[in-house]
């Protein structure tokens, strides 16, 4: 009989789809709240995905109520929570409700970790009414409108119900919106706990202390060419969280924490030397993809060869390519390191496509100051 039972099932959950009223589904009213978003239409846009969350809610509510009218049948309730006598008895008395209900998660769950359990099933659809896309794009809404605080705590939400999230991957770009608007807010303390969440899933971050007094050896002693030389790291994803906190750092003359080795650089020229390995690491990789004989030499033929290229230059313009030189070389300045940072800087300012970061760097040549970002 239950080898039967996921044919049946699937028989059962056709003819229910068929059998209900039709209505719109909650998927379909979020992707029309994304169209009307893109539109401007905000005001359309949050009662579309305020419907999103409501549909979803209710349909949820809607099987958990069928799997209790079943499991209130005094025979079913004789089973004692048995799971697989109750999916035999919805079988052969054609609850198709039930079944549909059993079918959405199974689909969202692995029955494994079901464990026989009838609570489970019960607890899974009870959890399965949250809907983080859509408490998301309800708080990119709010953000447009200039509601930041409402927005913060629907990205908020949004993140606490991340392991709903259809593509698990879109969490990092819920964190770097709580991040931006912690930043606006002023909520350095959150900001860079935030921030910290999306670094923890690059590999270099969580890696061995060691690897960071490494790089700064060989760009103390060795110099920034040197470094772009031995090092690549690509990880654009977690580029942008390296770089706010990098600047976070500078701006506020983070110390050393006691656990850092003399041979490790300032919380600020750390992260943002990371951000700046990340970016050239990015343009040479591209470079490379279509010059099969480009090879590396220096960060001034690099900067001059990615000019040939829009493609690039629109990239170097969206991670704020220079000014991340710029404060990468404040930064070693600021730790000590004054012959690299004064070399970055002088990089800046002959080259004049940099703007306002050639033209500050020249005046940090002939007189540096701490330029908090």
């Amino acid at each position: 009989m239950k080898k039967v039972i996921p044919i049946v099932f699937f028989f059962l959950y056709a003819l229910s789809l068929g059998a209900q009223q039709p209505e719109r589904p909650y998927w379909y009213s979020l992707e029309l709240g994304k169209q009307f978003f893109r539109n401007g239409e905000y005001g359309n846009a949050l009662i579309a995905f305020e419907d999103a969350k409501r549909d979803r809610r209710d349909m949820y509510t809607r099987m958990k109520n069928d799997m209790i009218t079943v499991l209130s049948i005094p025979e079913v309730r004789r089973m004692e929570g048995s799971l697989d006598r109750i999916e035999a008895y919805i079988v052969e008395r054609y609850y198709v409700n039930a079944a549909t209900a059993l079918n959405e998660v199974y689909f969202h769950v692995p029955k494994a970790a079901i464990n026989g359990s009838v609570d489970k099933i019960l607890e899974e659809l009870e959890r399965l009414k949250a809907f983080p896309e859509a408490e998301y794009w309800i708080g990119e809404t709010y953000r447009m409108e200039g509601e930041l605080e409402v927005a913060l705590q629907q990205y908020t939400r949004a993140h606490e119900q991340r392991v709903f999230l259809e593509n698990p991957a879109f969490d990092t770009d819920i964190l770097y919106k709580m991040v931006d608007i912690l930043r606006i807010k002023q909520d350095y303390y959150e900001m860079e706990a935030r921030a910290r969440e999306i670094l923890a899933q690059d590999s270099l971050y969580s890696g061995p202390a060691t690897i960071f007094s490494a790089m700064a050896r060989i760009l103390t002693e060795s110099g920034i060419n040197r470094l772009l030389t031995v090092y690549r790291h690509t990880n654009a994803i977690t580029e942008p969280a390296y770089r706010v906190l990098g600047m976070y750092y500078y701006a506020t003359e983070a110390p050393k924490p006691e656990a850092y080795t003399a041979d490790r650089l300032s919380p600020a020229a750390e992260y943002l030397m990371i951000a700046f390995l990340t970016q050239n690491s990015i343009l040479v990789q591209e470079l490379i993809r279509r010059q099969y004989d480009f090879a590396f030499t220096t960060l001034d033929a690099l900067i001059t060869e990615t000019h040939r290229n829009p493609l690039l230059l629109a990239y170097m313009a969206d991670c704020e390519y220079f000014k991340t030189i710029y404060y990468f070389a404040a930064a070693l300045y600021a730790d000590g390191k004054r012959v690299i940072g004064r070399r970055l800087w002088t990089l800046l300012s002959l080259h004049p496509e940099a703007g306002e970061w050639s033209k500050r760097a020249a005046n940090q040549l002939r007189s540096p100051f701490m330029d908090k970002p």
